[in-house]
């Protein structure tokens, strides 16, 4: 057989050009007498001439031992030969089946995710995005497209000054930085943090009510430290030029060794600075075609038409450029993205600001809308405790604090020690965890996030993972795999993998993947397998963590 089973169903068993009067169902559980449930899309089958002409069709393939018709039901059991054959090759950690790869080969995608603020370190807020981007970058590469990860980082703009005005302010912005110290993120951030606390600037009471975040205090020149700063970096003065460089060296060095532990890696990371000079060009030209407007107060917006984003600031009343328009000059001048798919992986909160880029781009540059990136934007609901929102701002736990909570939490636990100790990488244990808690939810949604859940058997696709990898029983059975219901039902699951993946390329949706995994990994471990079971279900959890990018890059 050259055809994945779920495959055969959908693009061969109809007639020439029409859909298959037949859909192929997997138990969820093993059945002694058959291994696929037969759905007729037909509700009067039995006197339907393409429904009946396409089992007897089924019945004669090679790979079919016997299509059996109980009522109204319709069920298959596989050929022994088939189930012994594809099972041999699971064992030996590999499968006969079509390749993972042929079923996307040729397409080529950039997967934009992490996008980070050099001005602190990632905490528990960013993990849904991570653990997102990287799931689906890892779902296309393994269906055999070209990925190109990618994050566009933000080194402009207000937030950047008030780290250096906080770095500077430590007194530590003349030294170096050692292994011994703590992580440089960390002090980068804690240094923002205070600087921000302290009102740094000449705002209002009633101006910091409603400047409560990064993206909205960007927009009001303070004349303080910060704002100083990235004057004198926007014009090359030297010493702020230097502190520009460590403040986001310090940053990203460190978020990067947060990136490592997590298994993740990027092709490729821009700058928003490296697009300044892009950025300058797009505001001239959008007020001399009177797209935009300069405010009295000196302020150059764009009036959206979006309800909540209204009125787009772009530019600050000294000149220097938002978020908005920054996101902008990229979104119109992204190098290397000629015919290829660009998705954005971001939080929901973006959607205004994308919709309204969006706009402006087709105003500014209309002959190259079609070109703007990313093509598609997939928007993420928050992470949140007990309804309120993790950021920074609130004091969300830091990604390497709830890493080093994970890593406690086992140790202290005797059960949980052993399953390490069996574990193929225990290194991998605490991302696993933290990522694939996120990934069977849905994304638009928000998520209520509490630690805990990590370890629950219940909740976390992740632990029931490191669960059954770490899981090895050891039955020695005898007599033909093949009669072993279980191993049946294992060898089955290999074919509805490669169903999910395709549906995941299909949709850019990885839940039924991680539905997928948590399912097989929970039956796995209700019971004790025999050893060749033992083996093709290793194969395929293997898989499935490559799949969901719960393994580390490769």
């Amino acid at each position: 057989m050259n055809i994945n089973l779920f495959d055969y169903f959908e693009d061969v068993l109809g007639p020439e050009g029409g859909p298959s009067p037949w859909a192929a169902r997997a138990p969820r559980r093993p059945r002694k007498d058959y291994d696929l449930k037969l759905t007729p899309r037909s509700p009067d089958w039995r006197h339907d001439p393409e429904s009946l002409e396409a089992l007897e069709r089924l019945e004669a393939e090679p790979w079919v031992d016997s299509v059996i018709r109980d009522r109204d039901a319709v069920r298959l059991r596989l050929a022994d030969s088939w189930i012994e054959t594809q099972g041999a090759a699971l064992e030996a950690g590999g499968s006969a089946e079509p390749a993972l790869s042929e079923l996307a080969a040729g397409q080529r995608y950039s997967v934009q995710f992490w996008d980070a603020n050099a001005t602190k370190a990632l905490h528990i807020g960013h993990l849904r995005n991570l653990a997102i981007g990287n799931a689906l970058a890892a779902a296309l590469a393994q269906a055999g497209c070209q990925v190109e990860r990618r994050s566009r980082i933000s080194d402009m703009g207000r937030a950047m000054g008030e780290a250096m005005a906080g770095v500077m302010a430590s007194g530590r912005h003349q030294q170096g930085w050692s292994e011994g110290d703590e992580k440089s993120d960390h002090f980068v951030g804690m240094c923002y943090a205070d600087y921000v606390a302290a009102g740094g600037g000449t705002l209002d009471a009633g101006e910091l009510e409603q400047a409560e975040d990064s993206l909205s205090r960007e927009v009001h020149v303070q004349n303080d430290a910060a704002d100083e700063l990235m004057k004198r970096v926007l014009c090359g003065e030297g010493e702020a030029v230097e502190l520009w460089y460590k403040t986001r060296a310090w940053v990203i060095a460190g978020q990067r060794k947060t990136l490592a532990r997590l298994g993740i890696a990027f092709d490729r990371v821009l700058f928003e600075s490296d697009f300044l000079s892009e950025t300058a060009e797009l505001a001239e030209s959008g007020l001399r075609s009177g797209t935009l407007k300069r405010r009295e107060d000196g302020v150059i917006v764009y009036v959206t038409g979006v309800e909540e984003l209204e009125e787009m600031p772009l530019v600050r009343a000294d000149g220097q450029s938002t978020q908005h328009m920054r996101s902008l000059t990229y979104a119109l001048t992204a190098p290397d993205l000629e015919d290829m798919v660009s998705l954005q992986v971001t939080g929901s909160e973006w959607v205004a600001h994308v919709t309204g880029i969006r706009r402006l781009a087709a105003e500014l540059k209309p002959e190259l809308n079609g070109g703007f990136h990313p093509n598609r934007s997939i928007f993420h609901g928050m992470v949140s405790s007990q309804k309120r929102a993790l950021t920074s701002s609130a004091g969300a736990q830091l990604i390497d604090e709830l890493s080093d909570w994970i890593d406690a939490q086992i140790d202290e636990d005797s059960e949980r020690r052993h399953v390490r100790r069996s574990h193929p990488s225990p290194e991998r244990i605490a991302a696993q965890l933290a990522l694939g808690y996120f990934l069977p939810y849905p994304v638009t949604p928000d998520i209520d996030f509490e630690p805990a859940k990590l370890l629950d058997e219940e909740e976390s696709l992740g632990w029931n993972l490191v669960r059954a990898r770490a899981h090895r029983s050891g039955v020695h059975t005898t007599g033909r795999p093949a009669e072993d219901p279980d191993y049946r039902f294992a060898v089955v699951q290999s074919a509805l993998y490669r169903r999910y993946l395709r549906l995941a390329v299909e949709r850019l949706d990885v839940r039924p993947l991680a539905h997928y995994l948590k399912h097989l990994s929970i039956w796995y471990l209700e019971s004790e397998r025999g050893e060749h079971v033992e083996r093709v279900v290793h194969t395929l959890l293997d898989r499935s963590a490559h799949g969901l990018g719960l393994e580390a890059a490769r």
